[in-house]
């Protein structure tokens, strides 16, 4: 395994370059304006395996649709919303402290037509009925996190923080009427999420937030337990 300690990597780009990066431990490393798998084509998408990532910190960083398996991130700085754009997991674990995360199903930011987007949809389903699990959260403190595009019992959680919402139970009239007036933040990802075609998605609360915020957030979680929008655990 190649190791690396305590290193600076400056604007490293990988527009399509369909790399290979395994068998590599990061160990306080930061790494600032980098792109890995910047890319439209199905074909050019780069892969991370058997890879650790262990207190490191990303600045003005992209990652786009690359494939990540066997990787454990622990730790991880964020100097701003770091957004991973269609990339998918396999045994892919997220803990200890981590910042602001954003895992889209997208794989370019403004470019959503079939013939972009198309491939990449069909290659998600059909990767994601082939593995066991896909992404461990369940010991992550998120300053922030949202995640589409996986579906929920790929996902292992803490199921206190951790909640699943399907469709079904979403599109039941009547529960937004019912929600405490402070709860606001879940009802707008809930909107998000049936504008889209997926059967089930997962809400964090961010475990690694001020604490005014992480409980207010978790309690409205409860709540969407409690009129039934979210799984029962």
């Amino acid at each position: 395994m190649i190791k690396y300690k305590q290193r600076q990597f400056d604007s490293l780009f990988d527009r399509g370059d369909a790399l290979k990066l395994e068998s590599m431990q990061f160990e306080g490393c930061t790494f600032s304006n980098c792109a890995l798998s910047l890319t439209k084509d199905i074909n050019l998408r780069s892969t991370v395996s058997n890879v650790d990532v262990n207190n490191c910190a990303v600045s003005g960083c992209n990652i786009g649709p690359a494939i990540f398996e066997n990787v454990q991130v622990t730790g991880l700085s964020t100097a701003d919303l770091l957004i991973v754009w269609g990339a998918i997991f396999n045994r892919v674990t997220l803990s200890g402290p981590i910042g602001k995360v954003k895992l889209n199903q997208y794989v370019h930011p403004v470019d959503r037509t079939e013939p972009t987007q198309g491939p990449f949809d069909e290659h998600r389903k059909k990767f994601y009925e082939s593995i066991e699990w896909a992404l461990d959260i369940s010991g992550a403190e998120f300053k922030e996190f949202e995640l589409r595009g996986i579906p929920a019992k790929l996902i292992r959680r803490d199921t206190e923080t951790q909640v699943v919402v399907t469709r079904e139970r979403a599109q039941k009239l009547g529960w937004e009427d019912e929600l405490d007036p402070s709860n606001k933040l879940w009802p707008f990802m809930i909107k998000l999420f049936l504008s889209d075609g997926d059967k089930d998605m997962v809400l964090v609360a961010p475990k690694g937030a001020v604490k005014k915020k992480r409980d207010e957030l978790i309690r409205g979680l409860q709540e969407l337990r409690a009129l039934g929008v979210a799984e029962p655990e």
